[in-house]
Order: C-alpha cells, then sequence, then structure tokens
C-alpha cells in the first residue's frame, strides 16, 4: 500500500472556513486542516532603476538582498523575486517588475512578519486547461519562525490592487530549506478531485524525513492542497538540497500522458549526487512512486547544485562535479524526453566554475554561472551537445557573490547577487547582444550620420539609408549595409556629395531604427544642424 497523501485547506476569506474535500480512496489518511490566513503587508517602495547593462534591481537598500529569481509573465513583464534581509531573524520578500523589457525595473518590499526566504515566483494559465482558471503570478517561500511557509497570487504584476498574500498554518512545512516552482506548474492531484493547480517543490523534514522530497499541489482556486513526499522506499534521495523543476505541457486542455514534469536535486550521501524524477501526473502523482526515476549523476565525486529545464523534447540538467579535482560546470542533456542521455562539459577550466542556471528554448541553451568572482553565460545551439565561448555579464570584475541560488536565468536574461555597492544587491542583465544606435547627424560638406553598436557582440549586415527631403538635387539618397560592427565601435555613412537649395528633413535608418533632423542645404554644403 502506498503511503498516505493528506490534504490541508486554504482559509481564502480569515473569518470563513471552506468545507474539506471528500477522499474516498482508501490509500489516504484522515485529511489535516492546516488553514491558511489572508495577510495585508506594508508595502514598502525602493525606487525606479533604468540602466543599459547591469540594472541594479534593489536601490536605496543598504540591507542584503539575496536569493533572486527570474519569470516573465504573460504580458512580457519580467518579474524578480529574491529574500531582503533585515536581521538575522527578520526578512522581506522583494519583488520588482520590467514593463520595458529590462530597462527600467520598479522595485519594493513587501514586509511581512518572521523571516522570509526561497521566494520564487512562476506564471501559470490555468485557463489552458480543464479545472479552475487563473492566469497569473504564483509564489512561495519559506517562514523561518513557524515553520511554514506563505504563497502569493498576482494577477497584473502593475496593479497592486491584484496582489494577494497567505500564510500557511503554522508547522506546516517543519524543517523546511528550500522552495520552488516553476512556470506553467499546472496540474492536476489525480487522486483528489478538485485539486488543480500549481505544484510546489520543497525540501523539509515532515513525516520523519531528513531534508526530503515534499510536494504541494494547490487548487488554483484556493479551494484546498494536497502534500506528497518521497518516503524513500525506491530511491535513496535524502538528506536532499537545492530542488528545481522543469515543465511541459502539449497544447489539448485534457490532462494527457503528454502533460508532466520533471523535478532533480541534490541527495547528499557518501559523496553528492544528481536525483532525477519524471512525473506524469495522469500515470502517477505521488513523487515516490513515479515510474521514471534514478541518479542521473553518481560517481566517486561529488555532483551537486542541479538546475534543469525543458523545450519540447529537449531537458537539460547542469550541476557542479569536482570529478577532475576542482569544480567544472557539466551538462546532462536528452533530445527525447528523458529517454536517454548525453554529457557535455560546459565549463572546465583549471579554475573553480559554480552555480549553474539553465535556460532551454527548442535547441538552444543558454547557461549562466560564477567564476572568480565574475558571471559568465554561454551558449549553445545543438541542445546542450557543444558550446560557445563564455562570455562575462557583470560590468565591474570581481563583484559577483559566490554562493547556492545566487543566479537565475529566465527567457528574458539573468539575475544575480552583487557586491559592487558594499553589501549584496540585486542586478539583472539582459542576454548580450548587439545594440545598433543612430548616435545624431552632421553637416557642412555632405551629411553624415553615426551609426554605432553599444551592445556586447558584433552585428552584422546592418543595414542602412539617409534620405533629404526638400529641394536636393545630388545626393538626396544614399543606403548601404555595415557588414560587420563590432562592440563599441561607430562608423560614419550618408552622402559623399550632396548638391540643392532650400530647408530639408534628413532621415536616416539603420537596423530599424530611425532618426530625424533639421536643416539647411545650401549648394554642396549642409548647414543648422
Amino acid at each position: 500500500m502506498k503511503k498516505a497523501l493528506f490534504v490541508g485547506v486554504l482559509l481564502v476569506v480569515s473569518a470563513l472556513a471552506t468545507s474539506m474535500i471528500n477522499a474516498s480512496n482508501d490509500e489516504m489518511n484522515l485529511p489535516i486542516l492546516r488553514n491558511a490566513e489572508r495577510m495585508e503587508p506594508t508595502i514598502l517602495k525602493l525606487g525606479t532603476t533604468s540602466a543599459q547593462g547591469n540594472v541594479l534591481i534593489t536601490p536605496n537598500s543598504p540591507e542584503d538582498d539575496i536569493l533572486p529569481t527570474l519569470t516573465v509573465d504573460g504580458n512580457d513583464n519580467i518579474i524578480v523575486t529574491w529574500t531582503h534581509v533585515v536581521s538575522p531573524v527578520e526578512a522581506d520578500l522583494g519583488l520588482a517588475y520590467s514593463t520595458d523589457g529590462g530597462t527600467t525595473f520598479e522595485s519594493q518590499v513587501v514586509q511581512l512578519d518572521g523571516y522570509q526566504y526561497y521566494a520564487d515566483t512562476a506564471y501559470v494559465e490555468g485557463s489552458k486547461y480543464e479545472g479552475p482558471a487563473f492566469d497569473g503570478l504564483w509564489g512561495v517561500c519559506l517562514e523561518s519562525a513557524t515553520e511554514a511557509g506563505n504563497l502569493w497570487l498576482i494577477e497584473d504584476i502593475t496593479n497592486p490592487d491584484t496582489w494577494q498574500f497567505y500564510a500557511l498554518g503554522e508547522g506546516s512545512l517543519p524543517g523546511a530549506t528550500y522552495a520552488c516552482i516553476e512556470d506553467d506548474s499546472w496540474y492536476p492531484m489525480v487522486y483528489f478531485e478538485g485539486i488543480i493547480g500549481p505544484v510546489a517543490f520543497y525540501i523539509d523534514d515532515d513525516q520523519g524525513m531528513d531534508d526530503g522530497w515534499m510536494l504541494f499541489w494547490y487548487a488554483g482556486d484556493l479551494s484546498g492542497y494536497v502534500y506528497n513526499w518521497d518516503a524513500e522506499s525506491v530511491l535513496d534521495t535524502a538528506p536532499a538540497q537545492d530542488p528545481d523543476m522543469a515543465c511541459i505541457h502539449d497544447n489539448d486542455p485534457a490532462w494527457t500522458e503528454n502533460d508532466f514534469f520533471y523535478c532533480v536535486a541534490q541527495h547528499n550521501g557518501k559523496h553528492a549526487e544528481i536525483v532525477f524524477k519524471k512525473d506524469i501526473p495522469v500515470q502517477e502523482a505521488d513523487i515516490e512512486f513515479v515510474a521514471d526515476q534514478y541518479y542521473l549523476v553518481q560517481g566517486d565525486y561529488d555532483a551537486a547544485h542541479p538546475d534543469v529545464d525543458a523545450s519540447g523534447s529537449n531537458v537539460v540538467v547542469v550541476y557542479m562535479s569536482n570529478e577532475n579535482g576542482n569544480w567544472d560546470v557539466m551538462c546532462a542533456y536528452s533530445h527525447d524526453y528523458a529517454e536517454t542521455w548525453e554529457f557535455s562539459t560546459v565549463a572546465g577550466s583549471p579554475d573553480d566554475e559554480m552555480y549553474p542556471a539553465v535556460y532551454v528554448s527548442g535547441n538552444t541553451v543558454y547557461v549562466a554561472y560564477a567564476k572568480n568572482g565574475n558571471l559568465y553565460l554561454v551558449k549553445s545551439t545543438d541542445g546542450g551537445a557543444t558550446w560557445e565561448e563564455p562570455l562575462q555579464i557583470n560590468e565591474q570584475d570581481g563583484t559577483v557573490v559566490m554562493q547556492e541560488n545566487y543566479i537565475d536565468i529566465c527567457s528574458r536574461g539573468i539575475v544575480w547577487v552583487d557586491n559592487r555597492n558594499g553589501n549584496n544587491d540585486v542586478y539583472f542583465s539582459t542576454f548580450p547582444a548587439p545594440i545598433v544606435v543612430i548616435q545624431g547627424v552632421t553637416g557642412g560638406f555632405g551629411v553624415k550620420a553615426t551609426i554605432a553598436n553599444i551592445g556586447s557582440l558584433p552585428a552584422y549586415n546592418v543595414d542602412w539609408s539617409v534620405d533629404l527631403s526638400g529641394l536636393v538635387f545630388v545626393g538626396s539618397h544614399s543606403e548601404g549595409t555595415i557588414d560587420e560592427l563590432g562592440p563599441g565601435e561607430s562608423v560614419e555613412v550618408g552622402p559623399g556629395f550632396v548638391f540643392g537649395f532650400g530647408p530639408t528633413t534628413i532621415t536616416v535608418t539603420a537596423a530599424g531604427q530611425t532618426f530625424t533632423a533639421s536643416g539647411f542645404v545650401l549648394g554642396p554644403l549642409v548647414l543648422g544642424l
């Protein structure tokens, strides 16, 4: 007989109790009621930051800001969540968002009672599937004072009136050390009718475990939750640390074997090793008994701090390995839904490369990691088999704090903890890319427009054009292509000779950018710019 699964009921409005979920499965013990209370936190504005390159997420924060996580919502807003440490016994939730692709962030601290840590936020779309519909952000964190946790639901990150915060009942996560939730982690707990919603992955000491695997299956309508755990009857998985998830769905709103998620965590035995599980809820919702579970990486060395992501049939797990005597970043990758695996080295210099985070989109894989106090990003275009040269992301050398879960990555960029300001701050950067800009137009004999690349990668085949309106008889239009424009480089383009008379509007285009200026043409001269 399988071990019992337990039900908890959320108290959505603190003055009213919800009804228990009916459970007829004889594999369950009697439900345990653990109410959650609606909270009304104080929102402390940190400020607005705007920059190209490294963007400070935590302005006006002399306290330490750590453990950042990163996601994107359905409106393409970038959301950063982190732990804001006030004192050894007090920590709050940090929450920032960008509506312009990561150039500008609005940052605030959500002040709650106790010590909140390991905050993580995911974007979920319940409306795509059968069951309750909630589209928005769903977040979780731990709270050490009550050995419990908090959760939050945000329909619109730009409107604080839509932000809801709840505290789980005291003792609901005894001895918890980690919490994580993943984008699109919306699944049915098939053993309990009505429990369809996000799944969160914790490490705690409940049910006699010692840092064991614990999954909470939340109902999307907040009517309740189910939790199940790994009692290790199949595989030794505890003591565990550093859990992570990746979620896969098909386009069918019905629940099928094509809706599943991957889980990884570090198992600490004689050596650290990587545990991998694939949970297909319609086949087996109990994480202890899933069919696909094994040590993905195991040997006479330490394999530590795994991070997983997936896209279509591709799944990638990155981790640290000291098989060669120092820490290297390694990659386990599969192109067939984790049926078979191959391995590659992401970063293997004589220096320690540590704490990798991975993002996967089709065959493109990005991995961020720390080395010698710097943050590096490396890219694969073949699903993890081979890797390009790494690029340094932090603009000030040696300021990246190299600790567990101090780096995260998503489709829009990277966050990390940085101490360039004398304390631990959270920074963000988009992925390295060429950024082509038109810096201005000058006159005199003819017209010259300056086109520059202020990004971190070369720009290739940059098309440009310069047009002059009015009575311009020679040189009213010119165009061309810049074969390569390196980072920090600029070139002057335009007609070599103009001839005309009267006022003119000069329009310059390059790489989708447009710049206009007004002047006066007097024979071969262009004046007034």
